[in-house]
């Protein structure tokens, strides 16, 4: 996927480096939002635009919520709505004053439909009341090292003391993915449960989960001052990445940016084979004798995750010849590889087969026919030899072109 017309802003930036001067070709992903980026599983920034200002977040507060509930209590803790959690307005779990159900049929409400009223009726169950509860989750904020996000209510209506910023929402939302029973229900497309011996319907407000592969989760939000927002992960192929969209200027744009922003990672963040270990990576000479050697291999394949605008991998192959006998399996060197100057795996390289030492007679003859051989200028024995380059290309999407 190119993206030749990108909208390139002042702040956005691949992996740290600023994308302002760059050409075009250089392959930046093109949307709408104000604040957003992508990251990996681990936290690394792939792409971001204005990560570090802190705005509001609308019902992205509600992972939060979430997350404080699973830390406290057991998901199978018994609830009761209240008249008050009942009658809190916007989007809504549809319960109602004196129903009974569990934390965990709780946050079913809370993040699949969004509702308010599941908010409110976990933090009164929980805290006592709703503002003991926000004290939780900012207590939980400076724990996870949130240093610039702020929370004033449960369900992320309008107020200006409740914000975030892109970095401190990417940093929540891996902490929160990390927990099955949240990943469990974000991914939830749609779901029926029963409270108060209603069955109701819950649908997800998270287009993603519909129409884009792989899709994980997470969270939808929006209100006037946070405009659209939404935090969105994918899976594919081994990697998990998640992009934050904060304030899209419409509802579809919204997973129209992540959408993009997670196909461009998935494009450039990859699993790339570095070394098959079907193939050899060279012979050892065996020193004890003169026409001796074996082929060699890694002792395993390696698949490591790469992101291709780190540049070119590079592998530093060490192997040197071997002296007396050499059994299958037995290590003889090893390969480095690294790129943008960082080792990013290794692995060693170990003997094909077995292969014994001359015996004596063996000896005396391999020995005489090196003496007759020095005076032709023959080696003495066979060279070792290295079969793979020095480096391979995974480009670097910012050399010039």
């Amino acid at each position: 996927m190119r993206f030749a017309y990108a909208d390139v802003r002042q702040t956005d930036a691949i992996n740290g480096t600023e994308l302002i001067g760059l050409t075009v070709e250089h392959d930046s992903p093109d949307i709408i939002a104000e604040y957003a980026a992508i990251c990996t599983e681990d936290g690394m920034m792939l792409w971001e635009r204005d990560v570090h200002t802190a705005v509001p977040m609308a019902s992205i507060t509600k992972i939060m919520t979430a997350l404080t509930a699973v830390d406290s209590v057991d998901l199978e803790t018994e609830m009761t709505v209240s008249s008050n959690a009942a009658a809190v307005g916007g989007s809504t779990a549809e319960l109602r004053a004196g129903y009974t159900t569990t934390l965990q049929t709780l946050l079913y409400g809370l993040m699949i439909p969004s509702g308010n009223d599941a908010a409110v009726a976990i933090a009164e169950n929980i805290a006592g009341d709703e503002q003991s509860y926000v004290e939780l989750m900012n207590q939980k904020a400076t724990e996870l090292g949130l240093e610039s996000t702020h929370f004033s209510n449960v369900s992320g209506i309008e107020d200006t003391d409740n914000y975030t910023t892109v970095s401190d929402c990417l940093k929540l939302t891996r902490v929160a993915m990390s927990d099955l029973t949240f990943r469990q229900i974000v991914k939830t497309q749609e779901t029926t449960v029963t409270i108060g011996g209603v069955e109701t319907v819950y649908t997800s407000t998270n287009l993603l989960l519909e129409t884009m592969e792989g899709a994980t989760g997470v969270k939808t939000g929006f209100t006037d001052a946070a405009g659209y927002c939404l935090v969105g992960s994918a899976y594919r192929n081994g990697i998990e990445l998640y992009a934050v969209i904060l304030r899209s200027s419409d509802e579809q744009s919204r997973f129209d940016d992540a959408t993009t922003l997670l196909n461009w990672g998935f494009e450039h963040y990859r699993p790339v084979e570095l070394i098959n270990a079907a193939v050899p990576v060279g012979t050892v000479a065996l020193t004890d004798w003169i026409d001796k050697s074996v082929e060699v291999f890694a002792s395993g394949p390696v698949i490591v995750d790469l992101f291709d605008y780190d540049g070119t991998i590079t592998q530093e192959v060490q192997l040197s010849d071997h002296e007396g006998s050499i059994s299958k399996g037995e290590s003889v060197g090893s390969i480095v590889w690294s790129q943008g100057g960082e080792v990013v795996a290794s692995i060693d390289i170990v003997a094909a087969r077995d292969v014994a030492k001359p015996d004596f007679l063996q000896g005396l003859g391999i020995a005489w026919e090196r003496f007759w051989g020095g005076f032709k200028d023959q080696p003495p024995h066979e060279e070792s030899q290295i079969y793979l380059p020095r480096e391979f290309s995974v480009p670097d999407p910012l050399a010039e072109s």
